[in-house]
C-alpha cells in the first residue's frame, strides 16, 4: 500500500506541476500577445480556465489526504472522549457518503460535458470535469480507507505553519 501511495502522491504532484506550468505559460502567454502584437491569442484564455481548473481540484484530493482542510473542532473539543469518536465517527461517515454522492454526480456531468465542445478549442468538456472525477473519487477512497482504519489522517495537532 505504501508503494502505490507513493506513485500515487508523485502523478499528483506531476499532474499539479504541470497543469500550473502550463498554466503560467498560457496566461503569459496571453499577456504578451494581447499588449505586444496586434493579434491577441484567445484561446489563452479558456485554456487557462481548464488548467486552473485542474491545479484547484487535484489539489483539493491532496489536501484532504492530507487532513488541510480547514475544520472548527470547538464543539467536538468539549465534549467527552467517548463522545467525541462517536461524533467523529459520524461526521467521518457522513463525509464519505457525501463525497460517494458527489462522485457520482461528477461522472454523470462528465458523461454530459461529452456532448458538449469548447467555444475556442473545441474539446469536449468531459475533459474539464474528468478533474471533478478524479478529485472526488480519490477523496471517497481516502474517506473510506480513514473509516476502516486502513489509513491514519495526518491532520496537526498543533498551530498551522504560516507561509
Amino acid at each position: 500500500m505504501n508503494t502505490a501511495g507513493s506513485w500515487i502522491r508523485k502523478l499528483e504532484n506531476l499532474i499539479s506541476f504541470s497543469a500550473l506550468g502550463l498554466l503560467t505559460g498560457t496566461v503569459l502567454w496571453g499577456v504578451l500577445t494581447r499588449y505586444i502584437t496586434e493579434r491577441p491569442a484567445v484561446w489563452t484564455t479558456e485554456l487557462s480556465g481548464i488548467l486552473f481548473t485542474w491545479v484547484v481540484f487535484i489539489g483539493a484530493m491532496t489536501a484532504f489526504r492530507d487532513g488541510r482542510h480547514i475544520r472548527v473542532t470547538l464543539l467536538v473539543d468539549i465534549l467527552p472522549l467517548k463522545v467525541q469518536k462517536i461524533v467523529l465517527m459520524i461526521a467521518n461517515i457522513l463525509v464519505a457518503l457525501f463525497l460517494i454522492y458527489v462522485t457520482y454526480l461528477s461522472f454523470v456531468m462528465m458523461q454530459k460535458g461529452a456532448t458538449r465542445p469548447s467555444p475556442v478549442l473545441n474539446i469536449p468538456f468531459s475533459y474539464v470535469y474528468l478533474a471533478t472525477l478524479i478529485c472526488f473519487a480519490g477523496m471517497s477512497i481516502t474517506s473510506v480507507l480513514r473509516l476502516f482504519g486502513v489509513i491514519k489522517e495526518t491532520a496537526t495537532d498543533g498551530p498551522e505553519v504560516v507561509l
